[in-house]
């Protein structure tokens, strides 16, 4: 049977010992932790998306929306949190030490990036209101 290699991204160390090969599907949920957690403890700006999505879920468990508009209000959560994701990712990229880009690379890059979440944030909260004031409508009217 054929032993990964320490250079192969299967071969991974947890503690005291090396974990053995495992399937594919299986590593890339453990990647996907990995970036998540890396994500999320690597900038700030995703406690601000995080208090938003509190506000937004508690807002919806209030007015009593339906499961269309429950996956509606997941829908934008999940494609704020994932623009701020890539975003990171972006940034991961242009400011590694080895062979960095120019600066003003760098800057187009990451004002692009930037721009995205933002867009991604706007349209959110737009579809979010949306939601909530029909909702709200349908509540307060007789």
């Amino acid at each position: 049977m054929h032993r990964p290699a320490p250079s192969d991204p299967q071969f991974q160390f947890h503690g005291r010992h090396a974990a053995s090969r495992r399937p594919p599907w299986r590593q890339r949920l453990v990647q996907a932790e990995r970036g998540l957690v890396g994500g999320v403890r690597g900038d700030s700006i995703f406690f601000v998306h995080f208090f938003g999505g509190s506000i937004a879920v508690a807002t919806a468990f209030v007015l009593g929306i339906g499961p269309v508009q429950w996956a509606l209000v997941l829908l934008c959560l999940t494609l704020v949190f994932t623009a701020e994701m890539f975003n990171q990712a972006l940034k991961a990229l242009l400011h590694r030490e080895d062979g960095a880009p120019p600066p003003f690379v760098v800057q187009r890059v990451t004002a692009l990036g930037t721009a995205a979440v933002m867009a991604a944030t706007a349209g959110s909260a737009i579809a979010l209101a949306l939601i909530f004031w029909q909702r709200l409508g349908m509540l307060i009217s007789p």
